[in-house]
């Protein structure tokens, strides 16, 4: 007996892994890319506040870096109904202003309504509820795997929000297809078209159902202790599907966020971000010292406290900058700690007339470029030294550049701006050329072997340009632009 259920554990442990080898083989065959394409959103799914456009995920560049792509645009009083992913996301506020939440299971409920006297206060409901943030233009939110999230809009300009989830995350357990699972209504999930391409038939049994729609309605009439009239609204039973995803909130909503949040003036959002920005370094590397005293892995005391967003896109202190090329901003996990969680980082930058990015590589992640303003010549070189892209990218459009793939790029408007996703909270990138590139820190003799260079054209090669990763336009450049 023994002996059968040491064979059959020996044979199912080598059946799992020949599978994982499978996987991993086929993931690797996704990355062998001979043409790289700037994509725009294929689908395109409408609602009663606003409108949700997809990238197919199916595609063989999202595939390679094992991401997917999405823009969510929110009208004015327009609620981005509660959902939760197989997989953590990155989002980047291209436009507007507005509110978020992200529940995080087991932690208190930290918002509550004033207290006010004892005798109306039994007669009265007092409202309490996890925290509430504000976010504005140029954000990044992180959303880690499987916590609810909703945004909101109450200003006029539309909510215009570009979200990566990383489908390649070794915490989604599923396949590459991102999910969303909804609490509310009956409004078709944006990527189940994508799903039924690979033939994922039990999804289209019940085309856009939410999460408590396929329970028995007496299990949640027990479990929430209500009638059956608000089980019904909560499957969104006899819904218009025209509300979808993104609903109308009439009269707007009635959120509590301390005052000073609510008037706050964008000087005081700025001294805000600097104090979310710069002290992070300091109390990343200090809770590392915390974890490796108590044994812990730094996330038990302060997960339910978590800083989800920093400001990238406004920086007065950009990571990079060059006035006459431009400037580049990055958060890492140095800036905003969760994303050592997520395992993600983003860049935004800004880019002049002519002004050049370096050809340069993604050392350890891959990365999804999204222009937002205006466009650029991008150039990508693959390991055989093949170009697999040499085109423009202009707003709206998609770029994957895959890890260790060369890239350079050369703005071709009188500002390019676009941010960059990226599948590492502490991406490296390697220069090509410039100061402190791959090339200037190689000796000078080897330089010239290397390339069969004499040694004063070798140092020429090493010291001509004297920038960094932006490159300001040839004055020719200039005065045929002026």
């Amino acid at each position: 007996m023994a002996k059968l259920l040491a064979l059959s554990l020996s044979l199912c442990f080598l059946l799992f892994s020949n599978s994982f080898a499978l996987r991993e083989q086929s993931q690797q065959n996704e990355c062998q890319l001979e043409r790289l394409d700037a994509l725009e959103p294929d689908n395109r799914i409408e609602s009663e506040g606003g409108l949700i456009e997809t990238w197919n995920p199916n595609n063989r560049q999202f595939r390679c870096a094992g991401v997917a792509l999405s823009r969510v645009t929110l009208q004015r009083n327009a609620l981005r109904r509660p959902y939760y992913s197989n997989a953590p996301q990155e989002i980047y506020i291209q436009q507007g202003n507005g509110y978020f939440g992200v529940v995080f299971p087991g932690c208190p409920e930290t918002f509550e309504e004033p207290q006010e006297s004892e005798q109306r206060e039994r007669r009265r409901y007092r409202d309490s509820h996890q925290k509430v943030n504000r976010f504005r233009e140029g954000d990044i939110i992180a959303v880690p795997t499987g916590n609810v999230l909703w945004m909101y809009n109450d200003q006029d300009t539309p909510v215009i929000a570009i979200s990566l989830t990383d489908t390649g995350s070794s915490n989604n357990q599923l396949d590459q297809i991102p999910r969303r699972f909804y609490l509310a209504g009956n409004q078709e999930q944006e990527f189940l078209r994508y799903q039924r391409e690979q033939g994922g038939k039990q999804e289209q049994e019940n085309d856009g159902n939410n999460i408590f729609s396929g329970f028995k309605r007496d299990f949640l009439e027990d479990a929430l202790n209500v009638n059956r009239h608000i089980v019904d609204r909560l499957q969104g039973r006899n819904e218009d599907e025209e509300k979808g995803a993104i609903v109308k909130v009439k009269g707007g909503l009635s959120i509590i966020t301390p005052p000073e949040r609510q008037r706050g003036s964008r000087q005081e959002e700025d001294e805000d971000e600097k104090e979310e920005r710069q002290p992070s370094r300091r109390r990343d590397e200090s809770q590392k010292g915390e974890s490796r005293r108590h044994g812990d892995n730094g996330l038990e005391e302060t997960v339910c406290t978590a800083k989800l967003r920093v400001n990238i896109g406004s920086s007065p202190s950009p990571d990079i900058y060059n006035p006459q090329a431009g400037r580049i901003n990055t958060v890492t996990s140095l800036d905003l700690p969760v994303l050592r969680w997520l395992k993600l980082s983003a860049e935004h930058g800004s880019l002049r007339k002519n002004a050049l990015i370096v050809p340069h590589y993604n050392r350890n992640a891959n990365s999804v470029i999204y222009a937002l303003k205006g466009r650029a010549r991008l150039q990508v070189v693959n390991c055989n030294g093949n170009t697999v892209f040499d085109g423009e990218l202009e707003a709206g459009r998609a770029l994957t550049v895959p890890q260790n793939y060369a890239v350079a790029a050369k703005s071709l408007s009188e500002r390019f701006t676009y941010v960059a996703f990226k599948t590492n909270d502490r991406d490296g990138i390697a220069r090509l050329a410039g100061t402190s590139s791959v090339i200037n820190d190689l000796p000078l003799d080897v330089v010239a072997a290397t390339f069969n260079l004499q040694r004063n054209e070798a140092r020429q090669l090493k010291s001509n340009n004297p920038f960094k990763l932006l490159v300001p336009p040839r004055e020719s450049e200039k005065r045929a632009s002026a």
